[in-house]
């Protein structure tokens, strides 16, 4: 990996925010429903990555169409609105390593499959203004991993693909790192086993927030 990184772009949901007990909370308020049976918390993070019609999709006992999954998300989006701050917390750590990032003069920003109108306030609550900017999910882009909001951010802070690193806990931020040309930096203490991180990409996973704040000093 290049040293010459001026933009760092973070995931969201386990790489800089624990969120998983809130949103398996919402997930089986909307499950049960519909009677279909709870989820654990560990299964739910295994459903993670994708978007939030993907989650409600794998959560679903049966499955079911795309109108079916999109009307139990309604559900999940509504219940989540209403306790999306309840049981989220930082990783240790994290607010300290994005000062650093700023006082070395390194763009720090959050790009997650989360939707936006709930990433942007989260973001807001638990970090203040230190993140440049946060996007998520809106009716108008492409969810990771596609590249087109990643490359797009880049080029709108003037920035080359070979200056940004991408850091991230989930298969989607691996695989969107191939595709826009980005160095990866993945996250083994998040919602993805570190041990399949690693075979998929090559790249030994950091396992704590200390461990990140030196990979990070590095750029």
């Amino acid at each position: 990996m290049k040293s010459n990184k001026k933009i760092v772009i973070f995931d969201l949901d386990g790489t800089i925010l624990d969120t998983i007990c809130d949103i398996a909370a919402a997930v089986n308020c909307a499950l049960s429903l519909y009677g279909n049976p709870q989820r654990s918390v560990e299964e739910v993070k295994s459903f993670l990555g994708n978007g939030s019609l993907m989650l409600i999709r794998r959560a679903l006992q049966n499955g079911g169409d795309d109108e079916f999954c999109k009307e139990v998300r309604t559900h999940f989006r509504a219940e989540y609105e209403k306790r999306m701050l309840e049981q989220t917390v930082p990783y240790d750590g994290i607010a300290e390593i994005v000062d650093r990032l700023n006082e070395k003069g390194i763009i720090s920003v959050v790009l997650t499959n989360k939707d936006d109108k709930n990433a942007v306030p989260m973001i807001k609550h638990y970090f203040g203004d230190r993140f440049a900017l946060v996007r998520g999910v809106r009716a108008d882009n492409e969810r990771k991993p596609s590249p087109d909001v990643a490359l797009s951010i880049i080029a709108d802070f003037g920035f080359t693909p070979d200056e940004a690193l991408i850091v991230g806990d989930g298969m989607a931020d691996m695989q969107l790192a191939k595709n826009a040309n980005i160095d990866f930096l993945p996250i083994g203490y998040g919602y993805t086993d570190p041990s399949r991180l690693y075979n998929e990409c090559g790249i030994a996973p950091v396992l704590s927030a200390e461990e990140l704040k030196t990979a990070l000093e590095e750029l």
